[in-house]
């Protein structure tokens, strides 16, 4: 599963004037801050839900936006640290989720058994962020376990979580479900090419509309899931060139994550002779 769509936006590390490019261009350096941030959370004696919720935001934070593309990126040049940090991410992503569930349990009784599809649940807008959250992180145990099959057959829960929170607001965040679609539609192996470019062009339109086309890193998402995988290489180069040109306003709500969709184009562009047959 892609994961693209998930670039978060780490605000709570940038309340200085401390340049953001600065920061992004130091993995190390992000790593040790989440590190610890994390192991503070864990260790709080505050265990209310809003806690949780911090700490299963910044679990996955951390294994999207900096853990995993580590190992991305590092899994041609050096395979075994790569394999070791997508372990990492794994570990982050499956403590998320058990935390997540807790959640949603806390508040809904059946939830486990709605999830087996033994239930109904009457969800609303105050549901949405945790079901994403949950989806994400059922997403990222996913994608970091390198084709695992016992985490490969959750990959339908993570359609239904975000089919669900799509009825409820499809505006929220917004797209932000839309955009997570995306990614999982092209991750299922059980739709012709036509039905999933379809359905991936449906989704990427409306996450396109509901964010003003300012999202930078929808466009990365369909590189990688449509002309990477169709070999459409002057598509790809395309959308890539696009994101790298895009202005990027300072303050703007998507100011973090175009930048980390801007820095995944340049190295996906170099890497462009590797991904496509002449």
């Amino acid at each position: 599963m892609k994961y693209t769509h998930m670039l978060m936006c780490f605000s709570m590390l940038f309340v200085s004037c401390t340049p953001k490019t600065f920061l992004l261009e130091r993995p190390k350096l992000l790593s040790v801050y989440f590190d610890r941030k994390i192991n503070h959370l864990e260790k709080s004696k505050n265990h209310n839900i809003d806690h949780q919720r911090e700490l299963i935001k910044t679990q996955i934070e951390y294994g999207f936006g900096v853990v995993m593309e580590q190992a991305d990126r590092l899994l041609d040049e050096d395979y075994e640290t790569a394999l070791d940090m997508y372990q990492k991410a794994n570990q982050l992503f499956s403590d998320a989720k058990s935390s997540a569930l807790l959640v949603l349990n806390q508040k809904h009784t059946k939830f486990e058994d709605w999830i087996r599809k033994d239930a109904k649940i009457n969800f609303d807008k105050n549901d949405i962020a945790d079901l994403y959250w949950l989806a994400a992180a059922y997403g990222g145990s996913i994608s970091s376990s390198r084709g695992n099959p016992y985490e490969l057959i959750h990959l339908p829960t993570v359609g239904r979580i975000l089919r669900t929170c799509i009825a409820i607001d499809s505006s929220w965040n917004n797209g932000a479900a839309y955009s997570a679609m995306m990614s999982f539609t092209s991750s299922r192996s059980d739709l012709s090419e036509k039905m999933l470019r379809d359905s991936v062009d449906y989704y990427f339109e409306k996450a396109i509309i509901l964010s003003d086309s300012l999202d930078a890193s929808l466009f990365v998402t369909y590189s990688e899931a449509i002309h990477k995988t169709y070999q459409e290489r002057d598509k790809f180069e395309e959308k890539l060139n696009f994101v790298i040109n895009m202005d990027i306003k300072p303050n703007n709500k998507y100011e973090l994550t175009n930048l980390i969709s801007k820095n995944r184009a340049e190295w996906l562009l170099a890497k462009t002779d590797e991904y496509f047959i002449e």
